[in-house]
């Protein structure tokens, strides 16, 4: 999970949806109008609000301006390897795993013509470890204690404890140093609005309404064949389907439902991208009905999981019953599952002593069976989920009222009224995808949506500690299936779906380019991902 601050601010980056001007082959546009170089023109939610990596933006390994040590690469059915980028080989981790020394290309220039060096990276890093400098991504390296140079194209990090998912942490973009001004807010950097990076775009312009990107000429690999990259923001859902219909845009990111319209169009195609992004909500530790661990399995076998797939999300998703997906590989349990069991839910409550009244709704001495569920008011997704399972439990006699709230307005009421969270942030080990929500050094750790429910288990947290310490992946497969065991045994929350993103692009883009396909995709999503997440490599077909 983000923190607010990084929901405002990396919700919309992550989802530089689609905007516009036309993707064809050289001297051809959208319609048949003439172009003088191939673009593609998308259309978004929103612009981001930031360019700056040292503000998390390009930091899931998939930049476009900002390339980071090391990138993603793999296929949309499995979880994605991290494979080097600027750096030039896998690092070297100690057996402790709290050393990691990463060795730097040497033939990397940014777009203003330095050289990429240590102290680029040196000065990323440390910028967004410094307090001072406000970064909403400080916490992905609350683990580091130093990073240094050790030479001109070596990189040094020490780590706190060991933890061997600190690859996840070198996916994020890297600055120049000449750059960062140490101290300096991340809100006041240049870079917020004129990045400088070593990716295959530049940015052409940005006003409030359009991003523009444009081909780097000092690309390492030679200026890439798709030119221009045009992000025009729309944020409601129904304007950007209306505006895809009308012929404006070569593609768009839709919530499933809106986007299941355009499956029998042959004008469009419907992309669907696997993703480790969760649904689900939090259970009050404080309020008397969601503190009883009864209560809590309860809700997990009540829920209809695949019916909120079907009729929520258009069939877009697959049931989560813990945060780990299929696409973990070995360290996935398939047998840690709730079995839909209204029957066995209402005993579990009967014996918890919550009990069906004349009027069909559970009390408990005199109190009744009741708790708000609070989601995003922007989140039309979240809203229709949170009336959806409202609906389910009231056919079990529990009473969720749903009401809209920030996220603001929701931590003071976090320990008493539920919340619809998503998460996922960077998937790209299982140990960034369980850690936070269920060890119990968290919520006070990080934020009040880690660990929301304030789980705590000695087994699970020596099960979640054996799992990032350990090199052995044997060993380390071994216990994540332990916590999704307990976790079976002795929810903390209610785990809904891991939603599968939902995408439209025009057939006439597929028939021109040669893409790269879908990679599996985290919480933070949109026109930076999809079909559109490395347009760097796109060709043009013969």
């Amino acid at each position: 999970m983000r923190n607010p601050q990084h929901l405002r601010t990396l919700a919309v980056l992550a989802s530089i949806l689609l905007v516009g001007t036309g993707c064809a082959p050289v001297g051809s546009g959208i319609g048949g109008a003439k172009s003088a170089e191939p673009s593609l023109a998308l259309l978004t939610a929103a612009l981001p609000e930031t360019l700056n990596p040292l503000a998390g933006f390009d930091n899931n390994g998939t930049g476009k301006i900002n390339e980071s040590l090391y990138t993603l690469t793999g296929t949309a059915e499995s979880l994605p390897q991290i494979t080097p980028l600027l750096a030039a080989a896998e690092p070297t981790v100690s057996p402790d795993a709290r050393t990691w020394t990463v060795k730097l290309r040497s033939d990397v220039r940014f777009s203003d013509g330095t050289a990429l060096d240590a102290t680029d990276v040196v000065a990323s890093y440390q910028a967004i470890m410094d307090p001072a400098s406000a970064s909403p991504i400080l916490g992905t390296l609350s683990n580091v204690v130093d990073v240094k140079s050790m030479d001109s194209h070596t990189v040094e990090f020490t780590l706190r404890e060991a933890q061997v998912s600190f690859k996840t942490a070198m996916l994020i973009g890297i600055a120049p140093s000449e750059s960062i001004v140490p101290g300096q807010r991340v809100e006041n950097s240049v870079l917020n609005r004129a990045p400088i990076g070593t990716g295959p775009y530049l940015v052409d312009s940005l006003d409030p309404a359009r991003l523009v990107l444009k081909a780097n000429p000092r690309y390492r690999d030679g200026e890439v064949a798709l030119k221009r990259v045009i992000y025009e923001a729309a944020p409601d859902d129904n304007a950007r389907a209306q505006r895809m219909l009308a012929g404006e845009f070569d593609g768009t990111v839709l919530p499933p439902r809106l986007a299941a319209t355009f499956g029998t169009n042959p004008e469009f195609e419907l992309v669907t991208a696997t993703s480790a992004d969760w649904r689900g909500l939090s259970l009050p530790a404080d309020n008397p009905l969601t503190s009883d661990p009864r209560v809590r399995l309860a809700l997990n076998l009540a829920v209809d999981r695949q019916s909120l797939i079907d009729g929520v999300l258009a069939g877009a998703g697959r049931a989560a019953n813990t945060f780990v997906p299929a696409e973990y590989g070995d360290a996935f349990d398939p047998s840690a599952v709730f079995a839909h069991d209204p029957q066995r839910a209402a005993g579990l409550l009967d014996e918890a002593g919550w009990l069906i009244g004349d009027d069909s709704m559970r009390s408990k001495n005199g109190r009744p069976a009741a708790f708000t569920l609070m989601y995003n008011p922007g989140d039309s997704l979240r809203r229709d989920l949170s009336l959806a399972f409202s609906a389910q439990m009231k056919l079990l006699g529990i009473d969720v009222p749903v009401e809209a709230a920030t996220f603001e307005m929701a931590e003071p009421r976090a320990g008493t009224d539920a919340i619809m969270l998503g998460g996922g942030d960077t998937p790209y080990d299982v140990d960034t995808q369980l850690y936070k929500m269920l060890h119990s050094s968290y919520p006070s750790a990080g934020a009040y949506y880690d660990n929301p429910s304030k789980f705590a288990d000695s087994a699970m947290d020596k099960a979640l500690e054996a799992g990032r310490t350990t090199l052995d992946e044997t060993k380390r497969a071994a216990a994540y299936r332990e916590v999704q065991r307990r976790y079976v045994e002795n929810p903390s929350m209610v785990l809904l779906a891991f939603i599968d993103h939902t995408y439209i692009q025009r057939t006439s883009v597929s028939t021109a380019w040669q893409g790269t396909g879908t990679l599996l995709e985290p919480h933070d999503h949109g026109t930076t991902w999809g079909p559109w997440v490395k347009l760097g490599q796109w060709v043009p077909k013969p």
